[in-house]
C-alpha cells in the first residue's frame, strides 16, 4: 500500500456556549429532576457538544432546550410501551443505540456515577460517570483514528 493512498479524516468537535445556574435550575424545576454536579459543571461550561461529527458517527450530548424536547419524547415512549413512568432524562444520543440517560433514581447531588444508561426502553446500563463517559466515548473513537500503526505495513 501506497502511503499516498491513505486518506486523512478529518473530525469535528463543537461545544455550544455555557449555560447559566438559572437556566439549569428552571429545568430542573420544571422536569422535576436533579443533576449531579458533575453533570451541572459541564453544562456551565458547555450547554451541550456533538463529538466526532463526520460521515462515520456522531456523539450529541443535549442544550438544555434539547433535554426538555427529549424528555416529553422518552416519556410518551415510555407509555405507549407501557413501562413504569420515571424521572430518568436524556442528556444525548449514542450512534446506532439511542439515548444516552441520566436515572433520576441513581443519580446524587454530587455525582453521577452509576447513573448513566444508554438506551430508554432497553437500557444498558453502565458503572459510569458522565466524565469517565464522554472520556471513554473519546479514547474508544480515538483508537480508530489516532491508533499507532507500524509502517512496516508500507
Amino acid at each position: 500500500m501506497d502511503i499516498d493512498d491513505k486518506e486523512i479524516l478529518r473530525e469535528v468537535c463543537t461545544f455550544n456556549e455555557a449555560a447559566s445556574e438559572d437556566e439549569i435550575n428552571l429545568v430542573e424545576k420544571e422536569l422535576g429532576i436533579t443533576m449531579p454536579n458533575d453533570y451541572r459543571d459541564f453544562l456551565l461550561l458547555h450547554n451541550g457538544m456533538t463529538l466526532f461529527s463526520s460521515y462515520l458517527t456522531s456523539y450529541t450530548f443535549f442544550s438544555l432546550d434539547e433535554i426538555r424536547t427529549n424528555f416529553l419524547i422518552v416519556h410518551k415512549d415510555f407509555k405507549e410501551e407501557d413501562l413504569e413512568p420515571t424521572k430518568d432524562y436524556p442528556i444525548g444520543e449514542y450512534p446506532d443505540v439511542g439515548y444516552i440517560m441520566i436515572s433520576d433514581a441513581l443519580v446524587t447531588k454530587y455525582s453521577s456515577q452509576g447513573a448513566i444508561y444508554v438506551g430508554h426502553i432497553m437500557p444498558e446500563e453502565t458503572e459510569e460517570s458522565f466524565v469517565s463517559f464522554v472520556e471513554n466515548v473519546i479514547k474508544k473513537t480515538g483508537e480508530f483514528f489516532w491508533e499507532d500503526q507500524s509502517l512496516t505495513e508500507y
